[in-house]
């Protein structure tokens, strides 16, 4: 069974290992001159000083937008799981079904449950594997940056360990889909929408509350929380607080700026607001979240996908065995 099941995903599976290469060749030719300018141009000693960092901000600067940009680019590596539940998970089963294979297969002393297993198995470890390789070869490629910015953004949290995870959910999305449908290219296409659903709602909404944020205020002319946190957190939300210890809508706030400016106060740049508020209660927050919080949060969304892994196989399975015609 181990062998049938090799022979048909053996072209994907080897086609993915060699676009793994294919791209693990210029990622590390581009992360070890990186590193190396990290170390020889002294910003790993900025980075590394709080102390240090006011005097070589230019430096610091100067780097991150060199590597930044490519930095900021490997946030379209969550498109792979995508791909993975699209083009392997969702025809894995629905092309069984949809051709009618899957009557030759169950008479041929093999089992329902061994069938679907062997199948997962094989093809779930592939995706797995290939999922960690690119974790580990981007994560070692932004350590620089991450060492300059909060990995709980976007890019640095994608390539995270966390993509295995992810890899896995859309690989059972697309099995559940494929089973539950049964018509290969639908399936697909159910794969791809509830994916980008699902990866962006926790992305956006609920990854910011994965723990209760650190909200801290500053009082008007006095130098915001959000200047003085180090780069490693991450600033979830920040804006104005009234006197009841209600935020100011965005609506509000411009309402505000129309009042401050107007005039000749316009001259007076930030010196106006910082007045304005002084004189109506008001006052700046901001919310956080500190760098040692990573692990637990990288943890919390880990669990919540192999969760929705877990709970796609088994309604997969259960399909497949409860499967007459």
């Amino acid at each position: 069974m181990i062998w049938v099941t090799w022979r048909q995903h053996r072209a994907v599976l080897l086609t993915s290992a060699f676009l793994l290469a294919a791209v693990a060749v210029p990622t590390l030719i581009s992360g070890l001159a990186m590193h190396e300018q990290y170390r020889t141009d002294g910003i790993a000693a900025c980075v590394t000083d709080p102390h240090a960092r006011a005097g070589c901000a230019q430096l610091v600067e100067q780097f991150a937008a060199q590597y930044g940009e490519w930095g900021n680019r490997m946030v379209w590596v969550a498109f792979l799981p995508a791909l993975i539940g699209a083009f392997v998970g969702a025809p894995l089963l629905a092309r069984e079904f949809e051709n009618g294979t899957w009557r030759f297969a169950f008479t041929q002393g093999v089992s329902r449950t061994r069938w679907l297993l062997t199948q997962l198995t094989l093809v779930g470890t592939a995706a797995a594997v290939l999922a960690l390789a690119c974790s580990l070869l981007f994560t070692w490629w932004r350590q620089p940056l991450d060492a300059m910015g909060s990995r709980m953004r976007t890019a640095a949290f994608t390539v995270s360990p966390g993509l295995v995870a992810l890899t896995l959910f859309a690989l059972a999305l697309g099995v559940f889909a494929g089973v539950l449908l049964r018509r290969t290219v639908i399936a697909m296409g159910l794969t791809l929408a509830t994916y980008l659903t699902v990866r962006i709602t926790l992305e956006e909404t609920l990854r910011p509350h994965y723990l209760s944020p650190l909200v801290r205020t500053d009082a008007p002319s006095v130098q915001k929380t959000s200047d003085t946190l180090p780069p490693t957190d991450w600033i979830v939300d920040e804006g104005l607080i009234n006197s009841a210890g209600h935020r100011i809508s965005d609506g509000e706030k411009r309402d505000i700026l129309k009042q401050v400016y107007d005039g000749d106060t316009v001259r007076e740049g930030g010196a106006a607001l910082e007045r304005y508020l002084t004189e109506h209660g008001l006052q700046h927050y901001t919310e956080y979240h500190p760098a040692d919080r990573y692990t637990a949060m990288l943890g919390i969304e880990i669990a919540l996908y192999l969760s929705l892994a877990l709970a796609l196989f088994a309604a997969a399975a259960h399909l497949v065995r409860r499967r007459t015609s």
